[in-house]
């Protein structure tokens, strides 16, 4: 791995490493990976799995059991609805018999199953194997310039297979478990993101929410919201948000190496992409050169000949530098948002108490 990761790329891993090492809330993370796979490993295990209590799958999903990733519990529904699939798939997913590139496969037709949820069951179920392809770990690996290349149309299994073995060259290299390897590319996510001079908070920072208080739920949620409710927004007549095999969120927050783009959709009848920029308060025109400089790396690196790229901003308002730089830039718009709260009076004692 030496001869293929720049000095400089190394050097960021190492000090990140210890640098965290300080951070209390991160040595919480790095202790509780025993405890976590003590819990759930034996009941991850082929001959167990395939009889998972939907309650035992359930918890685990949940960041305050797996202590580790804050966004699974959002599919739990989803992957729980049919539980008699949800444990063959997992079934085939531990056997060790057959190549991780098949065993992917029928966790993936099950909708809700992503590379996160697919990958944390992996690392709690082998932690010395696989590592955890998430969103975090797959921009730390692009800004790397770690990620391998494969060709289009390789399934999941293949991309993560490829994936995991970079994982497991750099754990080595790095003299870590691939859990810590997986707190590393959390860490280094911290403080990275894009800033326009409004305030930023990250999804993967729930843990840490304390400070932005003070805001209604659905406005400090914004990016998790909008995805959760795609199909109830207007623009879902026109776009979809980009999925393909075996990640189903593939358009959250997706990586680039300029930077991760909080919503790529895609339009459902013509050959078109859309890139959207979420802003939690009111935004400057600085938004606009991020996302010109997403819209140019997906032509130049994602589109395909004779698709074209816009791009869409979404705040509470914009200032008036906002708007000036728009109504120069065809090719972006903008829209707001509004969230209202509102309190009525609840039903008389007389009507609460009528059986």
């Amino acid at each position: 791995m030496s001869g293929t990761i720049s000095a400089d790329s190394l050097g960021r891993l190492r000090a990140a490493k210890a640098a965290m090492q300080k951070d209390a809330e991160i040595r919480q993370i790095l202790e509780s990976r025993d405890s976590v796979v003590d819990r759930y490993g034996p009941q991850f295990q082929p001959g167990q799995i395939e009889q998972i209590d939907e309650k035992v799958l359930r918890s685990f999903l949940l960041i305050e059991n797996n202590k580790h990733w804050s966004g699974l519990f959002r599919q739990s529904n989803r992957i729980c609805s049919d539980m008699a699939a949800t444990r063959a798939a997992l079934g085939a997913l531990v056997d060790e018999s057959r190549p991780i590139e098949e065993r992917t496969k029928a966790a993936t037709d099950i909708k809700g199953f992503g590379k996160g949820i697919i990958t944390a069951i992996l690392i709690v179920a082998y932690p010395n194997k696989y590592g955890v392809w998430n969103n975090t770990s797959e921009s730390g690996l692009v800004e790397l310039e770690l990620m391998p290349q494969w060709p289009r149309g390789a399934s999941f299994g293949a991309r993560y297979a490829a994936i995991n073995t970079v994982l497991n060259d750099l754990a080595k290299e790095l003299d870590v478990d691939l859990w810590t390897l997986d707190t590393i590319w959390w860490y280094l996510s911290e403080g990275e993101a894009d800033y326009d001079g409004s305030e930023e908070v990250s999804p993967v920072n729930e843990v840490r929410t304390a400070q932005v208080a003070t805001r209604f739920a659905i406005e400090r949620h914004l990016h998790d919201y909008l995805f959760d409710n795609w199909s109830q927004l207007e623009l879902s007549g026109d776009w979809e948000l980009y999925a393909r095999d075996g990640e189903p969120e593939a358009g959250y927050e997706f990586p680039t190496p300029v930077g991760r783009i909080d919503l790529l959709a895609r339009h459902r009848r013509e050959s078109r992409w859309l890139v959207i920029e979420l802003k939690r308060d009111k935004s400057s025109d600085a938004v606009v050169g991020q996302v010109l400089r997403y819209i140019g790396w997906i032509s130049a690196h994602f589109a395909q000949p004779g698709e074209t790229v816009e791009g869409l901003v979404i705040a509470a308002r914009g200032e008036d530098k906002l708007h000036y730089a728009l109504s120069a830039v065809p090719c972006v718009s903008f829209k707001s948002y509004e969230v209202e709260f509102r309190l009525k009076d609840g039903p008389a004692f007389e009507e609460f108490s009528r059986p």
